[in-house]
């Protein structure tokens, strides 16, 4: 497996993505011999989204559920109609070739 490494910047936040624990580690170091910097660990919210994360059943749940509802409730929309997910809930997603699309 090819060692990739993704930092994410908002503002003054770095979201860090590593194939591997020693690659994150390394990173964190470098990062912290720059920068004044604080580890926060496994991220729980980052820029209005929440995430989940169980390790147990190797899945990751996103989303925008409460930042949806802040706006809606700025602008009085909390009573607006739904609408539909264009996609069919009942599909299971699998994972991607990682060759593929490259």
């Amino acid at each position: 497996m090819d060692n990739i490494i993704i930092i994410t910047v908002w503002v003054d936040d770095l979201l860090l993505f590593s194939t591997s624990i020693q690659l994150m580690d390394s990173l964190k170091r470098d990062i912290n011999n720059m920068f004044e910097v604080t580890d926060l660990r496994e991220p729980k919210k980052i820029v209005g989204i929440e995430i989940k994360r169980n390790h147990d059943k190797q899945n990751l749940k996103i989303t925008q559920a409460n930042y949806i509802e802040t706006i809606l409730t700025k602008y009085s929309m909390q009573d607006a109609n739904l609408v539909g997910t264009p996609m069919d809930l009942n599909i299971k997603l699998e994972p991607g070739d990682p060759g593929e699309g490259n």
